[in-house]
Parts: C-alpha cells; sequence; structure tokens
C-alpha cells in the first residue's frame, strides 16, 4: 500500500518553490530595457513620416487630419491625444519611446 504523504509532500514542495519564484520574479526585464519617457523630436520625425503623414500631411499643414504645425499644442497635449485617439484616429498608433518621440516632434512644429 502507498504512502498517501508523499504524495502530498511533493505537491506543497512544488507549491512552495513556484510561489517563491513568482516572488522572486526573476525573469522581470531590466530597467535598462524600459524606453525614457523623454523624446527626441529628431527621432519623433521619422515616426511622423512613417506614421503620421499620410492623414496630417508630410509638412504637418494637414489633410484627412487636421493640421498640426502651428497648432500650439505641447508635449503633453499630443502625448494625451496619441494615447487616446481623438476623431478617426485611432488611440494608440505609436507607444512607449516612440509616442514620446513623435509628442516631442508635433509640439516642436506646433511653436
Amino acid at each position: 500500500m502507498r504512502n498517501p504523504a508523499v504524495p502530498l509532500s511533493l505537491l506543497a514542495v512544488v507549491a512552495a518553490a513556484t510561489l517563491g519564484l513568482a516572488l522572486w520574479s526573476p525573469f522581470s526585464p531590466s530597467t535598462a530595457a524600459t524606453p525614457t519617457t523623454t523624446g527626441s523630436a529628431a527621432r519623433g520625425e521619422g515616426v511622423y513620416a512613417t506614421t503620421c503623414a499620410g492623414c496630417h500631411g508630410d509638412d504637418a499643414s494637414g489633410g484627412v487630419g487636421p493640421a498640426l504645425s502651428g497648432s500650439g499644442l505641447g508635449v503633453d497635449e499630443v502625448a494625451a491625444i496619441v494615447a487616446a485617439g481623438r476623431g478617426a484616429m485611432p488611440p494608440q498608433l505609436v507607444e512607449g519611446q516612440e509616442a514620446a518621440d513623435v509628442a516631442a516632434y508635433v509640439a516642436s512644429l506646433s511653436e
């Protein structure tokens, strides 16, 4: 006859090890891999050209989407619009560092 304590002991050890690994999180991404929140207008120009120019125009003078040059939008306003979308523009066309970069670029055109 088998001892029922052996499978239960094994289950307890596996559960404890799993919980320990989950709390330890050895596989979480390092902070060096996360993008900065400060955008670069120079990088944002390329993101704009590939993602935004089709609707807002190559020179940001408008088209299907509104004109962005001279609009007076600040970095935070542009970032909020990119994140949430507006009108026909879907939310999160770009995310993370690209969103910060395009926000910096569009804000530089807004002045």
